[in-house]
C-alpha cells in the first residue's frame, strides 16, 4: 500500500508556469535517481519542455540528493554555464532554497536575474524571502490518509487500491518572474 503525490503532474505544473513565464533556458535541479519521486519529477520536466517545443539540453540537468548544499552546488554549475538558465526548477524545496544561496552568492536576485520553483510547500518556503514559488503535495493530508488506510486495516477493511495518488498543486509566491522578447 503507497500514498504518494503526482509528482509527474506537479512537476508538469511547475514547469508550464515557468514556460508560461517566457522562460526557455530552464535549469533542473533533481533529487535522488533511486528515488522513484525524483525519477517522476524529471519525466515531468522533460514532457513539458517536449509539449512546448522546447529542446532538452542534458547540461541544464543536475543531480542532487534533496539537500540545500547539494541544491546550492548544483546550482552553481548550472549558472556557471556560458549560457546559463533564466530559471531553476528544483525537485524539493531545500534544493531551491539551496538554488537561491547560489545565486546570491553569484550576486544575482530571485526573481529579478533568476526565477526558482520548488517542490513540496515546506513550511519554510512561504516565509523565505522571497517567498517560494512550489508544488505542494500536501504533506500533512498524505500523512492523514496513511493513517486512515492503516486504522482501516487493522480494522479488517480492504482499501479500495494498493495506491492512493494525492493531487499536487501549484503555488505561485514571489520567487519567479517572466522575462520577455526572444533573448532569453
Amino acid at each position: 500500500l503507497s500514498v504518494i503525490a503526482t509528482n509527474h503532474v506537479g512537476a508538469l505544473a511547475a514547469m508550464e508556469h515557468l514556460i508560461d513565464l517566457g522562460h526557455r533556458r530552464i535549469g533542473f535541479i533533481g533529487g535522488r535517481p533511486d528515488l522513484q519521486s525524483a525519477e517522476q519529477r524529471l519525466l515531468g520536466y522533460k514532457d513539458a519542455l517536449r509539449q512546448a517545443y522546447i529542446g532538452i539540453d542534458p547540461d541544464l540537468i543536475t543531480v542532487g540528493d534533496y539537500t540545500a548544499e547539494a541544491g546550492c552546488r548544483c546550482a552553481q554549475r548550472l549558472l556557471s554555464l556560458p549560457e546559463p538558465p533564466t530559471a531553476i526548477f528544483a525537485a524539493n524545496d531545500q534544493s531551491a532554497i539551496g538554488a537561491i544561496e547560489a545565486a546570491r552568492q553569484a550576486g544575482l536576485s530571485v526573481p529579478d536575474d533568476l526565477s526558482v520553483v520548488g517542490f513540496d510547500n515546506i513550511p519554510e518556503a512561504a516565509y523565505y524571502n522571497p517567498a517560494l514559488t512550489t508544488v505542494d503535495q500536501f504533506i500533512d493530508k498524505m500523512g492523514q490518509v496513511a493513517t486512515e488506510i492503516l486504522l482501516g486495516l487493522i480494522g479488517g477493511q480492504r482499501p479500495e487500491s494498493d495506491l492512493y495518488k494525492m493531487p499536487t498543486q501549484l503555488v505561485v509566491r514571489d520567487s519567479c518572474r517572466a522575462v520577455g522578447g526572444n533573448n532569453n
